[in-house]
């Protein structure tokens, strides 16, 4: 189901007063080739096929932007780490634990390259488009395609999305981008294209029956009406997305009204929702308790499916990395999940553009529907909840450079330092933010 992205380009080096430095253009150029891709898989084939791709790049991003590192790539190191230690003292299958965790390492790369290059707005909004552009197409053609089949939406082909449930949730967490990009355009025609996409994205939800996805779907609204149609004083978007909303509930198949029902009735049961809803809690419960059992490594990345008996996964992110990675992957998952909107609160406050505060709003609707949807799906390896926080990071310290540069025209002093040019509630996120 993933789009073809460009050809990789691969990233150039240069010296600048002794330090070696990354071009920003062509490493910014690699990332949007991969993040033209959704499935991890192809991701990690960009990254093991660019050829500039080495040891160097982790330990330039001090040298690129002069800054401290974020606190959040930290957090992602030690989290990785945490996952090999969890894979050597695997009491289940270390091999497995150890290619699973070799696979999701590929992400501190690609997360390293956005914060390093994705330093302008232009630049993560072009992202930002590629990505919310990408899902809107795959949404629209998988939708078309489940026309021509019976049963559940799903991907076209196998793959990280093949699964109904991953499916929806990664639809779901690109309609809020989608948002923001409506608002941020001038020309009516690419309005009305925006808006189309994102009623191809829902209905395509819709069309999955994924009861996760669909609550995940409602948070996503929620907090769009909430930033947009509240905050935003654009009120009318209540009317619009209630008569969208009900269009598309009646020309959707009845796949997700008739799951819905039989998830707490076994009599209406519809696609087993009801023996999927019993199993998934009993999935639940043996992840908790292997994560008593196992506190402080787990039983290794992906061997959770082992111990289950039917080889299922736990189809809950946060018990997923308890279960596999012990209770201090849990909390770093968590910290890296809390920094992302942290990041963002801190873009509106410092933001001074209109374009800073509509993405800002869209990010934060992305994360609290990734936070929703990972209830019920297992998402913990997958890239797309670490780009989005690496997205809130960039667009956090765009929106500080933009405060920074507002301030000093204003106050005409030239030898003022950043920081203390910025409003005071900014100031106190910088505590945690950066070491």
């Amino acid at each position: 189901m993933a789009i073809a992205y460009p050809s990789i380009y691969s990233l150039s080096r240069k010296m600048d007063r002794g330090h070696r430095k990354i071009s920003r253009r062509n490493g910014f150029r690699f990332y949007a080739g991969a993040a033209t891709d959704l499935t991890a898989e192809s991701t990690l084939g960009a990254v093991r096929g660019s050829a500039a791709v080495d040891p160097h790049l982790l330990f330039s991003t001090r040298g690129v932007d002069s800054r401290p590192y974020d606190r959040e790539v930290i957090y992602l190191g030690l989290l990785i780490g945490q996952l090999f230690l969890a894979a050597v003292m695997s009491p289940v299958w270390r091999g497995g634990a150890f290619q699973t965790t070799l696979g999701f390492a590929k992400v501190l790369v690609v997360v390293i390259i956005l914060t390093v290059t994705v330093n302008t707005p232009k630049r993560l909004r072009l992202l930002i488009t590629i990505q919310a552009a990408s899902v809107a197409v795959i949404a629209a053609v998988t939708a078309w395609y489940g026309h021509l089949r019976v049963g559940r939406l799903e991907g076209m082909r196998g793959g990280s999305y093949s699964n109904p449930n991953d499916l929806a949730l990664a639809i779901v967490i690109s309609l809020p981008l989608c948002f923001a990009l409506l608002f941020l355009c001038r020309r009516r025609l690419w309005k009305a294209v925006w808006a189309i996409a994102m009623l191809a994205m829902a209905y395509a939800v819709l069309l999955t029956g994924s009861r996760g996805g669909f609550l995940s779907l409602i948070v996503v609204v929620a907090f769009c009406l909430w930033e947009f149609g509240i905050r935003g004083r654009q009120r009318y978007l209540f009317v619009l997305v209630g008569l969208a909303g009900a269009i598309l509930w009646l020309s959707s198949s009845g796949m997700l009204a008739g799951r819905l029902k039989g998830t707490f009735n076994s009599e209406e049961d519809v696609a087993s929702a009801y023996g999927s809803a019993q199993a998934r809690q009993d999935l639940f419960w043996h992840s908790v308790d292997v994560t008593k059992r196992h506190p402080l490594f787990g039983v290794g990345p992906g061997n959770f499916q082992v111990l289950s008996g039917d080889w299922h996964v736990t189809h809950n992110a946060f018990t997923e990395m308890s279960s596999e990675g012990g209770v201090p992957a849990f909390i770093l998952y968590v910290s890296i999940l809390w920094l992302g909107f942290k990041n963002v609160r801190a873009a509106k406050l410092a933001g001074m553009q209109k374009e800073i505060a509509t993405l800002a709003g869209g990010l934060q609707a992305s994360l609290a529907g990734y936070v929703v949807g990972s209830i019920f799906a297992s998402t913990a390896y997958e890239f797309f909840p670490y780009f989005l926080v690496a997205y809130s990071t960039s667009l956090f310290l765009i929106s500080k450079k933009s405060a920074f540069r507002m301030k000093l025209r204003k106050s005409g002093e030239q030898t003022t330092t950043e920081e203390e040019l910025l409003p005071n509630a900014v100031k106190s996120e910088l505590a945690w933010h950066s070491y």
